[in-house]
């Protein structure tokens, strides 16, 4: 993946990451990308929009069409370093050792 490509899937995420996505993570094969989101809960109709909305920008915002481009979630309490992260991470959420966003303190 180009520098170039992987700047604008981060530019797409822009505003539209919800509390519950723990990792964003991207694959692109040729002509066929992947967004995968790693959810703490079953996907919402709020969060497929959210997903849906990031791929729609990001196929628009391409030089060239794309033959296939796939959303996935996957919704998981396995630690981040259990996930698979495809070719890059787009984003990726603080977590504690319990896999929560509540501070150990």
């Amino acid at each position: 993946m180009d520098d170039k490509t992987l700047i604008w899937a981060h530019a797409c995420l822009n505003g539209e990451i919800t509390s519950g996505m723990r990792m964003v993570a991207l694959k692109v094969s040729g002509q066929h990308v992947t967004f995968r989101y790693y959810l703490d809960h079953e996907p919402t109709d709020f969060v497929r929009e959210r997903a849906e909305i990031v791929a729609v920008n990001f196929d628009a915002g391409l030089s060239s069409a794309l033959e296939k481009l796939e959303i996935e979630f996957v919704h998981s309490k396995e630690r981040m370093s259990k996930l698979e992260t495809l070719d890059t991470v787009l984003f990726c959420r603080w977590e504690n050792d319990l896999v929560g966003t509540t501070p150990d303190f």
